[in-house]
């Protein structure tokens, strides 16, 4: 035991650092064993009046008594016994008396029988306000301005012809358009001029004007129907091409000639009139129109090119003038409706399907003789006119 609480002080001195004499410890640890002596002394005496009831003395090999238990068996003991808590009576719950609800009070509004829905008035909507477009102007020939107001409405004034191509409006105003109004002294409207105006619904054109280039109202779906003055002498090929909502135009006695493709794709357009003034059409001028319920060709035209009346599905009669000489491959191939045919005398050659899937072809009226008949070259995939009933010297 000395030399372990030596070690345990030398230990605690060199941890500190401090310096101390073995004279110094030696008289500490006598003075330890001293305590540590009277210590066992009292426990001895302790031991010798003192029974504990589940302890004993265990030596140890350094000859120090202490004390610890030896065994986990706990002495019985009487407990003590339990002191019952009185019972207290729960005090009874007093049952709340029912009180008899008062009768609710009746209001004027609750007890009011509800009036009948009343019909809000119908009230007729203001036309939508329509938001100003932009403005702008410029020039679209060498004598010839433009100007767009901010209601859409697009006035070309000055002199001469207008430029050919697509104008200065065409790239950011065009959607904008939804009138022209040409004024007198303009000479001719420009190819591609309103090309492609979608929103364009009418247009004024005066006498001054001469010619209508190609592509001129390309594209203008919402033009329903349009005049055109006498002094016009030509209208160019796709002048009026895929103008769907167009219905009706005039064309006017000073025209001479109808472009290829000038009315193609204008599927509402029920009726046209051709006038003496007019020699050529050209091919696919009338190209599926589907809406086309008759078409006269007069005397004056002497060529008409192929597919001018292709695909026409409701096309039910179709005069050929006696100016006609030659009707061109697929003229009037897909006419589903077309019923009757009148052609002229001067009729020498037809081409091939002319009049192929004309299944509805039972008439012909023919001007000339039935040797003038069998004298015209009739190409092959014409069955449905060569089946039909003939009618020779017939009047056109």
């Amino acid at each position: 035991m000395k030399k372990i609480i030596a070690a345990m002080l030398s230990a605690i001195v060199g941890l500190f650092g401090y310096t101390i004499v073995d004279t110094a410890i030696e008289t500490r640890v006598s003075n330890l064993e001293s305590e540590v002596s009277m210590l066992r002394s009292q426990v001895a005496e302790y031991h010798a009046t003192t029974t504990p009831p589940y302890y004993e003395t265990t030596t140890y090999p350094n000859d120090v008594t202490a004390v610890y238990p030896t065994t986990h068996t706990k002495v019985t003991t009487t407990k003590k016994p339990m002191t019952t808590k009185p019972t207290t009576a729960k005090p009874t719950t007093t049952t709340k008396p029912i009180t008899t609800e008062a009768p609710t009070t009746t209001y004027p509004y609750a007890t009011t029988t509800m009036a009948p829905t009343t019909t809000r008035p119908t009230t007729t909507k203001a036309p939508s306000t329509t938001v100003a477009g932009p403005t702008a102007n410029g020039w679209c020939g060498d004598y010839a301005q433009w100007s767009l107001a901010s209601d859409g409405t697009l006035t070309i004034f000055g002199k001469g012809d207008m430029y050919d191509g697509k104008p200065e409006w065409y790239g950011g105003y065009r959607k904008y358009i939804n009138k022209v109004v040409i004024k007198d002294g303009i000479t001719s409207i420009g190819s591609y001029a309103f090309y492609d105006c979608t929103s364009l619904e009418s247009i004024t054109i005066p006498d001054s004007v001469t010619s209508i280039g190609t592509y001129a109202f390309g594209y203008c779906y919402s033009l329903e129907s349009i005049t055109i003055p006498d002094s016009v002498t030509s209208i160019g090929g796709y002048a009026f091409y895929n103008c769907t909502s167009l219905k009706s135009i005039t064309i006017p006695d000073s025209v001479t000639s109808i472009g290829s493709d000038a009315f193609r794709y204008c599927t509402s357009l029920k009726s046209i009139t051709i006038p003496d003034s007019v020699t050529s059409i050209g091919g696919y001028a009338f190209y599926n129109c589907t809406s086309l319920k008759s078409i006269t060709i007069p005397d004056s035209v002497t060529s008409m090119g192929s597919y001018a009346f292709y695909n026409c599905t409701s096309l039910e009669t179709a005069t050929i003038g006696n100016g006609v000489k030659s009707i061109y491959s697929y003229a009037f191939e897909g006419c589903s409706n077309l019923k009757t045919v009148k052609l002229g005398k001067n009729i020498e050659q037809i081409g091939n399907m002319a009049f192929a899937k004309c299944g509805s072809l039972t008439d012909v009226y023919y001007a000339g003789t039935e040797a003038d008949w069998n004298a015209i070259t009739i190409k092959e995939n014409n069955a449905r006119l060569t089946d039909a009933n003939i009618h020779y010297n017939s009047a056109v």
